[in-house]
């Protein structure tokens, strides 16, 4: 946990949701694509594959913004850990200036 604001379980708990989004979205891209249109009336069945498809790519690029979020969110923990990590280094270093007397 931070100091300035930031609680890093409560990111890292959203990006663990995108991943989830993301895999949800993947099987979801899957079965769109596998479906079949063999059952449906000859007259619809184009326009029944057309729409399985672009749903497909829907999904499938909607997992990729997904995992963009994740990975967004993940990066944002690792710059303000890291950040923090810095500043605590430079306090630990301002109070060994002191000297032993202290």
């Amino acid at each position: 946990m931070t100091n300035i604001g930031w609680e890093y379980d409560p990111l890292v708990a959203g990006a663990v949701k995108w991943d989830d989004l993301g895999t949800l979205l993947q099987d979801s891209a899957k079965d769109l694509g596998s479906a079949s249109t063999g059952g449906l009336a000859p007259g619809v069945q184009a326009a029944a594959t057309s729409f399985l498809t672009a749903w497909q790519g829907y999904a499938g690029e909607s997992a990729a913004i997904a995992a963009g979020m994740a990975g967004a969110l993940r990066a944002s923990v690792s710059d303000v850990q890291a950040t923090d990590g810095e500043q605590s280094g430079g306090y630990n270093a301002l109070d060994s200036r002191l000297g032993p007397a202290r």
